[in-house]
């Protein structure tokens, strides 16, 4: 595999534990998790109309998460060995053998912000929800997203949100017109769910995103999702728990991208692509 773009995650990675450095001396950091994933799967669609064409691909993910006394931050940086369509101008030619693509993903409460508790019922808080995407590959993107997220407090999850976007999407490679820019609305819902089996440890976890279409982008409404099943092995083999996983990633796509078939149809690029999966927090 090629590290060439390592650089970036490592640049995530240390402005991230910079910043956690320097919060824990003043307080404000309540928690943070960090995590290394390799994956490896078949049958990811290459965007290539050739439906006998599916790809096997292999990624590595830094993800952290934290939480602040002003809310809180995901992100993830994804490094995929893989063929990966760069054009969707009609040059089918122009592939890469890898990509990266990343996200970060800030929460403001606004319980914190106006100094009112917001949580009602269910509602454990609302908050200013926002997301940068950038990729070189993949959804080739640098888009921005802002709107508002609401955490939820469900029996048994250890976390439950959904977040609705206002999405500005900029120079999406795999669009009719690259250099085409537009808006959409985007519904995010995240969580986790552990449970036990005898005396064995599992969490499944992971997003569903529904994006709705773009006549300035020419994209169409897309679903995406990452579902992630997974065993405690550290707390069975070692003794150590919530450290290493072992299981399995299920990433699913309802026309992939938002991406339109040049023909005109409403046909779209759907795809059901299982991983093995290894995780290790830190």
């Amino acid at each position: 595999m090629k590290l060439k773009h390592l650089p970036h995650c490592i640049a995530l990675a240390t402005g991230l534990f910079a910043a956690q450095h320097a919060a824990a001396e003043g307080g404000p950091l309540l928690w943070q998790n960090n995590s290394l994933s390799a994956l490896y799967g078949e049958n990811f669609d290459g965007l290539n109309f050739n439906a006998e064409e599916q790809d096997e691909q292999a990624t590595l993910t830094f993800e952290h998460a934290s939480g602040w006394v002003w809310g809180d931050i995901f992100a993830f940086y994804d490094y995929v060995d893989a063929d990966n369509l760069q054009s969707r101008t009609g040059d089918f030619g122009n592939e890469k053998d890898n990509f990266y693509y990343m996200e970060i993903n800030p929460r403001v409460s606004l319980s914190w912000l106006t100094g009112e508790k917001l949580a009602v019922g269910p509602v454990k808080d609302v908050l200013a929800a926002f997301v940068y995407e950038h990729g070189n590959g993949g959804a080739g993107t640098e888009n921005y997203l802002y709107g508002v997220g609401v955490d939820w407090d469900v029996p048994g999850f250890a976390f439950l949100q959904t977040n609705l976007y206002h999405v500005k999407i900029n120079n999406n490679v795999f669009f009719a017109d690259p250099s085409s820019n537009g808006d959409a609305v985007q519904l995010t819902v995240a969580g986790a769910y552990p449970f036990a089996l005898g005396n064995q440890d599992f969490v499944i976890d992971g997003y569903v995103d529904w994006r709705s279409p773009s006549e300035d982008a020419g994209s169409q409404t897309s679903v995406g999702s990452s579902i992630q099943v997974k065993w405690d092995a550290g707390k069975a083999l070692f003794g150590e728990g919530k450290k290493l996983y072992v299981g399995t990633e299920l990433n699913m796509w309802h026309n992939k991208y938002g991406a339109k078939p040049f023909d005109g149809s409403e046909d779209g690029f759907d795809q059901t692509a299982m991983q093995a999966l290894v995780k290790y927090h830190f």
